[in-house]
């Protein structure tokens, strides 16, 4: 039987996964950083995020960069305006949540998810959490920092399965189509 914070490191490392996977796949390098890394507040940020649920649980998902972070990975890098980098920013959060969705089909979880957001300011720290300790999960992209912020909310006796994650059984192949 898994514990509860064992749940959530799980459900985090899958997350990690996902996102390192999304910047592969758009020739993106970006390393994790491991630890207790801690950027320090940006001057001007673009942050986006997305919730998610099911009956086992609740949560959302929020990226926070830099606006030149998120100019240097937009996939038209000159002349783009603040809304299409907020924009851009959506899709990323979007597609990450996406990968979650996905992957967790593979350990018999499925996720209802929200519609992406995204915001623009000056200062942004992101340092209050439903979960005591939580800490971004980080890449640092050229000399720029994204960090990742998993929110959970986990039913009390919810275990994540125990089978690992093998791309023969995944739920739907990336970049499928799924409607409902």
């Amino acid at each position: 039987m898994l514990s509860h914070t064992s749940n959530e490191e799980r459900l985090e490392d899958v997350l990690a996964t996902c996102v390192a996977e999304l910047f592969a796949d758009m020739q993106i390098k970006a390393e994790r950083v491991n630890g207790d890394y801690a950027p320090p507040p940006l001057p001007d940020s673009l942050t986006a995020f997305c919730g998610f649920g099911s009956a086992d649980l609740r949560g959302s998902i929020t990226l926070l960069g830099s606006v030149a972070l998120f100019s240097q990975i937009h996939p038209l890098p000159i002349d783009v305006t603040p809304r299409d980098l907020a924009d851009w920013a959506c899709e990323i959060v979007n597609q990450a949540v996406g990968r979650y969705r996905n992957r967790l089909l593979q350990y018999n979880l499925s996720l209802a998810l929200g519609v992406p957001q995204s915001a623009l300011a000056e200062r942004v720290r992101l340092w209050s959490s439903l979960r005591s300790g939580n800490r971004p999960i980080c890449f640092t992209i050229g000399r720029e920092t994204l960090e990742i912020w998993l929110e959970l909310v986990v039913k009390p006796g919810f275990c994540v399965a125990e089978r690992s994650p093998n791309e023969s059984t995944a739920g739907i192949v990336e970049g499928s189509m799924l409607f409902f």
